[in-house]
């Protein structure tokens, strides 16, 4: 399937909050539902807008912001306010590559990152092992056939093809919410029987 990378050029397009109005941060940390996650690995953090969100919806949190790009690790770097970012800790990655250790996660988030992905089995096989068992996974990306922003139409997947490609890589107890207007919002866990 087609992907497509954002432009680190439009980076200033990340920190626009009136994002929030259709990525709700709380409709997805109702979804996400890991209350009381300590460690969450936001991959695809961009600049780290949710990371930080996230960091203050768990207040006791470590959240890892990992990114594919340098100038968006580095713009996190430099950018990050002090509270609550002693507790978001920028992390260069690559897609199927995350340098932290397998188990080491309640709460794996991936927001806008599926139709960038060149490798989404791989990506989401990465996803499974930093998770504990009964970890979770928040997935949140722009649904084929919607034209108000995004991503060409030819790199969307549809919730099912998201949702096959979690369950053949062993996720389970997915579910897919029907919260965001221009979103599939999808959620799944990681099983107590797992090769990861």
């Amino acid at each position: 399937m087609p992907h497509e990378k954002f432009d680190v050029s439009k980076l200033d397009r990340l920190n626009d909050e009136s994002r929030f109005e259709y990525l709700d941060p709380a409709v997805l940390w109702q979804a996400a539902g890991v209350p009381d996650a300590e460690t969450i690995v936001d991959v695809g953090a961009g600049t780290g807008v949710f990371a930080r969100r996230f960091a203050e919806f768990a207040p006791t949190a470590d959240v890892y912001a990992a990114d594919t790009s340098q100038v968006m690790v580095r713009w996190m770097i430099e950018h990050q306010p002090a509270e609550p970012c002693d507790r978001v800790h920028p992390v260069q990655a690559s897609e199927t590559s995350v340098p932290l250790g397998t188990g080491e996660a309640d709460l794996v988030v991936m927001i806008n990152v599926h139709h960038e992905l060149a490798d989404p089995r791989e990506s989401y096989r990465e996803a499974l092992r930093l998770l504990r068992i009964g970890g979770g996974l928040l997935i949140a990306d722009w649904r084929p056939g919607d034209t108000t922003q995004g991503p060409s139409q030819e790199c969307r997947a549809s919730a099912e093809q998201i949702i096959e490609v979690l369950e053949i890589v062993g996720f389970d107890q997915i579910a897919l919410h029907p919260d965001l207007p221009h979103h599939s919002l999808i959620t799944a866990r990681k099983p107590a029987v797992c090769g990861l």
